[in-house]
């Protein structure tokens, strides 16, 4: 969880340690314009409103023809004593800089005559130096504190959060989430997650049951309708029209007990099940030819194009419900055309040119009961919802794709053996 996090840059603790950091960065700011403004104002204030009060007095005094005093670093220039340097400067207060001295200089005319008074503010503005390098400073070492502080805060608020996660995510029991018992949101939060788990787990305890239940009670009387057909076969040897009911009889009814043991499997965890090497190509020509009597008198062809003999490692019985659905579905829904059925070792595609797949419920395509209202052969809704939990169940992946000629393509993906063909390549290989 927590390298996911790191590798996260959406995660909870990023997200507060960010706001955290984001907060500090504005208040530094604030509080370090704020002192360059308060520095700056002291200067005005003790500086150049105190030297033009001087200079207005000095110059008075001197009209008047009185003795004056200056205060260490002030000069005073009339007229021509002015330095060079001061002459061309218009009325006003200014800040100059001359031979890396800093000087605050008064300029008045008045009485017919040009006044200057300077002040040499060298050791102030070195002060005010220090001054704003101690603020950068504050302001460089609040910002890494803040950013330790912000992490340290963050994974500390996230820590009952990352917990829980981590509870979730190895699916443990309702009893042994954390923070059950606090009072906070996180409480709240994870007594919530305990109650739905605990639904979910009751929930799918029941369709396990219920599932096995029903399979194992239908098996009874498939069982006896298996043997009872069989009886039948025998005793209508001599009446080929009518042997040939029963043959259709016995078919249905050993499709129907596979149908059920698939059920029984689904029922049961997928890392339980145990698998064999079955034929797909045996099984999907098995398929075929139990679809060849739904197409009836339909100008439908159904075409099958393999890459030889595939082998899978899976149930034979799963297997046949997933493409015996879709083969089903292609062939109930194609008027007129061709099925073709495509096969490798990587994935299975069947596709039809029947009406295809409406636009309003192609996103919905593999939920329950969910169907075309405006297509005129509607199913239960169910066929793909199913082969979409067979697939799932066996590690299998179902995609449908809409062919530019129309109709529909489903695709059943098989990245296990994918894999395990890459396996033996590179023992050949070797």
């Amino acid at each position: 969880m927590n390298n996911k996090d790191s590798g996260n840059s959406q995660s909870l603790r990023r997200r507060i340690a960010g706001a955290f950091i984001l907060m500090a960065f504005i208040l530094c700011s604030f509080f370090s314009f704020a002192s360059f403004v308060a520095v700056e104002m002291a200067e005005a204030k003790l500086i150049d409103h105190n030297l033009d009060k001087l200079t207005n007095q000095i110059i008075g005094q001197y009209v008047s023809k009185q003795a004056y005093e200056l205060p260490p670093d002030v000069n005073f220039y009339v007229d021509e004593h002015i330095p060079e340097t001061f002459r061309k400067l218009p009325d006003g207060i200014h800040e100059i800089e001359v031979d890396e001295k800093e000087f605050h200089v008064v300029v008045r005319d008045m009485h017919g005559q040009r006044f200057v008074l300077s002040d040499d503010t060298t050791d102030f503005e070195d002060t005010e130096l220090l001054i704003f390098a101690a603020v950068t400073a504050g302001f460089v070492a609040s910002m890494l504190l803040s950013i330790l502080l912000g992490l340290g805060s963050a994974k500390r608020l996230i820590a009952p959060v990352t917990a829980l996660a981590e509870a979730v995510e190895r699916n443990a029991t309702p009893s042994e989430l954390p923070s059950l018992d606090t009072k906070n949101e996180i409480g709240v939060l994870a007594r919530a997650f305990a109650k739905r788990t605990d639904q979910l787990q009751h929930f799918l305890a029941d369709e396990k049951l219920f599932t096995g239940d029903v399979s194992h009670e239908l098996r009874t009387p498939l069982t006896i309708m298996l043997g009872a057909s069989e009886l039948l076969k025998v005793r209508l040897a001599q009446s080929p029209e009518d042997l040939a009911v029963a043959e259709r009889i016995r078919r249905v009814a050993a499709e129907a007990s596979e149908r059920v043991s698939a059920l029984l499997l689904l029922s049961q965890s997928p890392e339980t099940l145990e698998r064999t090497q079955v034929s797909l190509t045996h099984l999907i020509e098995r398929e075929i030819e139990r679809c060849q009597q739904l197409l009836g008198n339909k100008p439908v062809r159904i075409v099958f194009e393999d890459a030889g003999h595939v082998w899978l490692h899976t149930r034979a019985e799963l297997a046949g419900i997933a493409i015996g659905n879709l083969l089903r579905n292609a062939c109930q829904y194609t008027q007129e055309g061709t099925v073709k059925i495509t096969l490798s070792t990587e994935r299975l595609s069947i596709e039809d040119n029947g009406p295809g797949i409406p636009e309003n419920v192609r996103e919905r395509l593999f939920e329950r009961f969910v169907r075309g209202k405006e297509n005129p052969y509607v199913g239960s809704g169910l066929g793909l919802a199913i082969v979409k939990r067979v697939a799932e169940h066996l590690g299998w992946q179902i995609a449908y794709a809409r062919p530019d000629s129309g109709g529909s393509r489903f695709i059943l993906s098989f990245p296990s053996n994918l894999d395990a063909t890459a396996v033996q390549n590179d023992k050949n290989l070797s």
